[in-house]
């Protein structure tokens, strides 16, 4: 009992902290959102992209967390790596994520193109500023981009979103719930009507394969790939490259002249997306078998309590890690009680909630003007 009280405590502190750092996250986000509307029109998209994510994804991002977990949570670097799910994991898990990341590049073309038919039906009108790029391919230019728009994003809205904040709710609501709080997370802290949606499945996507993978480095993965494609094509199709030259083209091309080749292509390598998942679980499953047949062997099994007999408190996190809760302490072993938070504990959490829904409705009244 001793045990639990002080690891409820524990999770106590740690949910006040994390939605603290969620409401300044979603606060300043909108602030930077207003200031560089406020810039010079004359500035180059490529600097103001510069200023806005350099803020936001390392200085609010990553920083502000970080120094959250460290200061007022007391958390060392080994601590906030372990808290932000930053776990070392084997090699083929990343080459996995780099397909997935392909798929899931090809999958949010679909589900934003739905989404934004949607949001148009209701007379909204998106403005998206054209990238202006230079007559000729500029190298620096396109390693800027992807740095701002893949390596950034990809690190520090993992950092944050499948690390602390995911840690934090799962020791809080049950699995379902945390899938979908994830998702509404991620959605709304874009601040962005056209993007809540596609943002909201990926979050979702990302958080499932966090807690089944037990790292974030396979989202992380994924994110980078799944932004960089984005930057590749828009620079391949203003250069007609060879390797993805005139990509949107053909999609519009296709639609309009054969809409059932298409859509059984994205479905296809939506399919593929899955397969690549299950196969990453697959392997994750086979990995977890493997690591309890070692406890097996290496151990003696009391039969009398049913139990391994060679583990105790300092092991806990490893046999849940490899699923051996019951037989490592006994047959009654019961997983630790979530803390369920107050109305307190929610405060901080209403109020970014509160911030971002009335931002991104911001973005959809202003559609319709």
């Amino acid at each position: 009992m001793v045990y639990l009280g002080k690891e409820l405590e524990e999770r106590q502190r740690a949910y006040r902290v994390v939605t603290i750092v969620m409401f300044a996250v979603a606060v300043l986000t909108l602030v930077m959102r207003i200031l560089v509307g406020l810039l010079p029109e004359s500035l180059p998209d490529l600097a103001v992209d510069a200023i806005f994510s350099t803020v936001v994804q390392i200085g609010v991002f990553l920083a502000l967390p970080f120094l959250a977990y460290k200061f007022l949570l007391g958390k060392n670097v080994k601590e906030i790596a372990e808290f932000s799910n930053i776990r070392k994991i084997k090699w083929y898990y990343i080459v996995l994520a780099v397909g997935v990341g392909f798929c899931a590049f090809i999958a949010t073309i679909g589900i934003s193109s739905i989404w934004q038919a949607l949001i148009a039906s209701t007379g909204y009108i998106h403005s998206s500023s054209s990238t202006v790029y230079p007559e000729t391919f500029n190298v620096g230019m396109f390693i800027a981009e992807m740095a701002l728009t893949a390596l950034l994003p990809g690190f520090c809205e993992e950092f944050l979103i499948r690390g602390g904040v995911l840690t934090t709710m799962r020791g809080s609501y049950r699995y379902i719930a945390v899938l979908w709080i994830m998702a509404a997370v991620f959605g709304l802290f874009h601040q962005n009507i056209t993007q809540v949606f596609y943002t909201a499945c990926f979050g979702m996507l990302m958080a499932f394969l966090t807690i089944k993978l037990g790292s974030i480095i396979p989202a992380m993965v994924i994110h980078f790939v799944n932004n960089g494609m984005s930057v590749y094509m828009s620079y391949a199709d203003e250069y007609s490259w060879r390797l993805g030259g005139g990509f949107y083209d053909a999609i519009d091309n296709g639609l309009m002249t054969n809409p059932g080749s298409i859509f059984g292509v994205y479905i296809l390598i939506v399919l593929i997306g899955a397969g690549l998942v299950v196969l990453m679980l697959f392997l994750k499953n086979r990995e977890k078998l493997g690591k309890q047949k070692e406890v097996i062997l290496d151990s003696g099994f009391d039969q009398t309590n049913g139990r391994v007999v060679m583990f105790g408190e300092e092991n806990k996190k490893f046999v849940e890690d490899i699923g051996m809760e019951k037989m490592v302490y006994g047959k009654d072993y019961a997983p630790d009680a979530l803390y369920r938070p107050t109305v307190r504990d929610n405060a901080f959490l209403v109020g970014a909630t509160v911030v971002t829904v009335l931002s991104t409705f911001a973005t959809y009244l202003w559609g319709l003007m």
